[in-house]
């Protein structure tokens, strides 16, 4: 199983430096078309397997809840601070909108992580 999630990961890395490699030969050089890049980069690398092994339904390491739950931190994740930072300029009760984004990310990452440990605790425990 494990040889087929890290075969997974690769096609999902050499998906996006060829994405990447094609943006950069052929692409549009304006600032919607780089964000959509980077954005697109970001979720195949670090999210890109999970997609596709949830959406084969393949839960026998990771369930598949886990792993659409994942991808959906990831997509949060990326887009938050994206337009966090091409937003970095408007205020939000006084705080720039990327320190207010960053700060959103990381209560999200700590919801998440909490709720996967309690999850892999309560699957854990003998019933």
């Amino acid at each position: 199983m494990a040889l087929r999630e890290t075969k997974t990961q690769l096609a999902a890395v050499a998906l996006a430096m060829a994405l990447a490699t094609l943006w950069l030969g052929f692409g549009l050089a304006n600032p919607i078309a780089s964000g959509l890049l980077v954005v697109t980069f970001y979720v195949l690398v670090f999210a890109g397997a999970h997609a596709y092994l949830a959406l084969r339904g393949d839960g026998d390491s990771v369930p598949v809840d886990a792993r659409w739950r994942f991808v959906g931190l990831v997509v949060f994740g990326v887009l938050a601070v994206t337009l966090g930072n091409a937003f970095a300029r408007v205020e939000v009760a006084g705080q720039s909108l990327g320190t207010v984004a960053w700060a959103a990310v990381l209560a999200v990452f700590a919801g998440y992580w909490y709720y996967e440990s309690r999850d892999a605790y309560r699957q854990t425990r003998p019933s």
